[in-house]
């Protein structure tokens, strides 16, 4: 059985972009001086080095804008990562 760290953001829970990247840094262990940003996410998920998977669910009935962002720079980090995995919801 393969162990691996995994991480949930449901959009609908979330009340703004700060609150998003706040529980990405907590939960990823970013340095002191991320800049909470979505350069920042991408630069930091790309030294994530142990197995990690990021579930991001979608809200049917709260969408917000500024999530696609969040999808799309954990989806392409993904994509280019041997460690980091994407689900998306």
């Amino acid at each position: 059985m393969s162990r691996y760290r995994k991480i949930t953001l449901r959009e609908g829970e979330l009340e703004s972009p700060a609150e998003a990247h706040r529980l990405l840094a907590q939960e990823l262990d970013f340095p002191d001086y991320y800049g909470a940003n979505l350069d920042a996410l991408e630069d930091c998920l790309g030294d994530v080095c142990e197995p990690t998977r990021i579930v991001l669910k979608r809200s049917r009935h709260e969408p917000k804008p500024w999530f696609d962002g969040f999808v799309e720079v954990v989806a392409e980090s993904a994509q280019r990562s041997c460690f980091l995995g994407c689900v998306i919801r």
